[in-house]
This record gives structure tokens, C-alpha cells and sequence, in this order.
């Protein structure tokens, strides 16, 4: 069983298409809407990021890899939001699986070159406790969703089909590693297509060896994404509250933004 995917409305029209890609989500975790953005697009927003990597921290081990947590709150960056909040059909998706007052909770990120674990994009470790009491995933799977966009073809993404629909302890990403026989399916897409993934779904990207070459460093794999929530889910709004709280400590340890001598303002232009 691969992961169903779906060619973009222009309009935005509800089709059986569509229609579709919901169930296969629902069902399976994850799907790809194709050429969701199209090339002008991508090279805009590959510019953009490109553009302010340098103020974006480094948090892996290979040289050139780059993250920036809640990148809407920044204006020079609050367009590439714009651009995935804006899309159409990304809006008729969020609608049928979310409801007409869908909204994003302040979950987005950008990486560049930046590995990742197998694990849910669930509140983990120290700030697992803003979910409350569990199942989450058992109880409140298919009300939470990331949308990623890839700036380049990529076939990082690896997921566990229906895994959506279980719980891992989350004190660590250790619980989500495959067991021994689990059916793991590989996502390929190309630039300018758009992944729509249950928050509880098991997967991972790339390989921390797959940035150390000379050519990663000059021809950056670069993913930007965020998290829309039904409205009055208990899940989007303990996900919400515990990440403004993740958020925050973040900023702190990568960005200084508490600190009293944290230096002077950052210049992203």
C-alpha cells in the first residue's frame, strides 16, 4: 500500500478527488497533494529562506543545518505562512478534515539540511504533560494536521501507515521507533508538493549522514510546514497551549530571547 496523492484544485473545489485523499488520511496517517505550489512559487520561496538562514540556528550536528521554530512570528518570514495557510486546496483539505473554523495553532517550522528521528509530532519529553491525561492518539487522532512542503524533489519521509491511530510514550522518541516487521512506507515528492500528516503518525526524514556531503551544503533540502487544528478540539488547544510553552523555551535556548544580554536585534533582511 503506498500513500495516496492527490493533483491540485486550482479553485479549490471540493471533488471526489479530494473527497478521496481525505478518507486515504484518515485511513492511512498521511497522503501527498501534487504540484500543490507551483515552480515560481517554490523558487520564491527558496529564495526567502535562503535569504535569512543565517539568522535561522544551527541544531544538529552537520555544519549547514538550520531550523527555525514558529517561523510565522517573524515578518520577514510570515509570507512563506501566508503561502501555505493561502493555498486553496490546502484550505479545502483543512476544511473536511478540521471543520469550516480549521485554524493553525502556531506550530510551524523551516529546516534546512536538518535530520529527524522516528516520532509523533506530539508534545514530547519535558512538555508531554500540556496534553494531560492519555490515549491522545487512541482518543483524539484525525482533529490535528501538518501540512509539509517540499522546496525540492525529496524521498526522506518515511512513515507507519495507520499509526495514527495507536500511543507511544512520549517521554522520548525511543517508543516510536519501528518494531521488527513493521510495514514502514517511504513518501516520495517532488518540489512544490504538499504532505498532510496526522500529528499522532509515526514517521521520520533524513538521516543525519545524508547532509554531510559538499553538495548537500550547496543545494540545501529545505522543508516548510505548520499545523491547523479543529476548532474546540481538546487536542488542538493542549497542543496549542503546550507548544507556546515548547516555543518558548526554544527561542530561550537557541535565540537568547530571554536573556538580559541576549546582544542586539536580530537583522533579517
Amino acid at each position: 500500500m503506498g500513500i495516496q496523492q492527490l493533483t491540485s484544485a486550482a479553485d479549490g473545489a471540493i471533488s471526489s478527488e479530494l473527497l478521496g485523499l481525505v478518507e486515504a488520511i484518515r485511513r492511512d496517517g498521511a497522503a501527498v497533494v501534487s504540484a500543490a505550489f507551483d515552480p515560481d512559487q517554490i523558487a520564491w520561496a527558496r529564495d526567502v529562506v535562503l535569504r535569512h538562514r543565517d539568522f535561522m540556528p544551527n541544531t544538529r550536528s552537520t555544519p549547514s543545518a538550520r531550523h527555525m521554530a514558529g517561523f510565522h512570528r517573524f515578518p520577514e518570514l510570515e509570507p512563506l505562512h501566508l503561502l501555505l495557510t493561502g493555498n486553496p486546496t490546502v484550505r479545502s483539505l483543512m476544511a473536511e478534515l478540521c471543520g469550516e473554523r480549521a485554524r493553525t495553532i502556531g506550530l510551524s517550522d523551516i529546516t534546512i539540511n536538518r535530520s529527524q528521528q522516528w516520532h509523533k509530532d506530539l508534545l514530547r519529553g519535558q512538555f508531554r504533560c500540556h496534553l494531560g491525561d492519555g490515549p491522545y492518539c487512541v482518543d483524539w487522532h484525525g482533529t490535528v494536521f501538518k501540512v509539509l512542503v517540499y522546496l525540492q524533489d525529496s524521498a526522506s519521509l518515511k512513515i507507519i501507515p495507520g499509526s495514527h491511530r495507536t500511543d507511544i510514550d512520549l517521554e522520548n522518541d525511543a517508543g516510536a521507533i519501528p518494531l521488527e516487521g513493521s510495514k514502514v512506507v517511504t513518501v516520495p515528492v517532488k518540489a512544490g508538493d504538499a504532505v498532510v500528516i496526522d500529528i499522532c503518525t509515526t514517521h521520520r526524514g533524513s538521516e543525519e549522514a545524508a547532509f554531510a556531503s559538499p553538495q548537500a551544503a550547496a543545494h540545501p533540502k529545505i522543508l516548510i510546514s505548520t499545523v491547523f487544528g479543529a476548532h474546540g478540539a481538546p487536542l488542538t488547544d493542549r497542543m496549542e497551549q503546550g507548544n507556546a510553552m515548547r516555543l518558548n523555551h526554544w527561542m530561550s535556548e537557541h535565540l537568547g530571547a530571554t536573556s538580559p544580554d541576549a546582544g542586539p536585534a536580530r537583522n533579517l533582511s
